[in-house]
């Protein structure tokens, strides 16, 4: 396998293990004679994973194949309304397959990856203090701010069990007392994700993003991670490339209108 290959292979996997963290988990549907004929030969077909709380996303795993289209699309019109599925670079057929089972284009990010050893800090804002989220009112603080952030509701019980899993910290950002961003890191292996980056509508443009990926840039790598995934949204990709990192493939995520 090719370094590329390998490297977003790793921002998936982090990405998914982090929803698997979150609750989610395999998901049963009706084989068909193709998959049969897959596993006679020694290969499964693809396993659809999913959660029926937050986040909402159901994806196939990686490299396996994807079931026919006919029951491909039974299983997606299955699927109960809340759900958002992410298509990992250019597959062509789950995207048919997903607007053909009334599933419009929702979301667009870009994947992206950082070598620390490369990495430099550049600016430091004394006045921006980073806050391990330790106890139940904390975590509530970090829900109420991160869903004010994105724009929707966050699930306080799904935050509050990965705030006790083992490869998750839970960050606030603060200034002078006020919580003003969130930021949630997630390790696996030598790879740490970088997740929920969120300043609420009211504090930005202060540069709180900037000087709050630096601080967490610098915990990452004092931890000895060795590289740093994410996925960025269309307004966070201009700072996550002046921050030094490195477009990987594009990530379209699918739910019903």
């Amino acid at each position: 396998m090719n370094k590329d290959k390998y490297w977003a292979k790793a921002n998936i996997h982090n990405l998914t293990a982090l929803w698997r963290a979150a609750g989610a988990a395999p998901l049963e549907h009706v084989e068909h004679v193709e998959h049969v004929e897959h596993v006679e030969h020694g290969t499964e077909s693809a396993t659809l994973y999913g959660s029926s709380r937050w986040p909402f996303r159901h994806w196939f795993e990686t490299d396996t194949p994807l079931p026919d289209n006919r029951e491909l699309r039974s299983i997606l019109g299955d699927l109960p309304a809340t759900a958002m599925v992410p298509v990992w670079g250019e597959n062509r057929d789950l995207q048919a397959a997903l607007s053909a089972t009334g599933f419009e284009r929702c979301l667009n990010q870009q994947a992206m990856y950082l070598t620390l050893a490369d990495w430099r800090p550049t600016s430091n804002n004394p006045a921006l203090q980073l806050r391990p989220v330790q106890f139940a009112g904390e975590v509530q603080t970090w829900v109420t701010v991160c869903s004010e952030a994105f724009g929707y509701r966050i699930d306080t019980a799904v935050i509050a069990g990965l705030a006790a899993h083992q490869d998750t910290r839970l960050w606030l950002a603060e200034i002078d007392g006020v919580a003003v961003a969130t930021a949630l890191l997630f390790r696996t292996g030598e790879v740490t994700g970088v997740h929920q980056v969120g300043v609420p509508e009211r504090f930005r443009g202060r540069g709180i993003a900037r000087e709050l990926m630096q601080a967490l840039l610098a915990r990452c790598q004092q931890s000895g991670a060795g590289r740093v995934t994410l996925q960025a949204s269309e307004m966070g990709e201009g700072l996550y490339r002046q921050l030094g990192f490195t477009p990987q493939f594009p990530i379209f995520s699918y739910r019903r209108p």
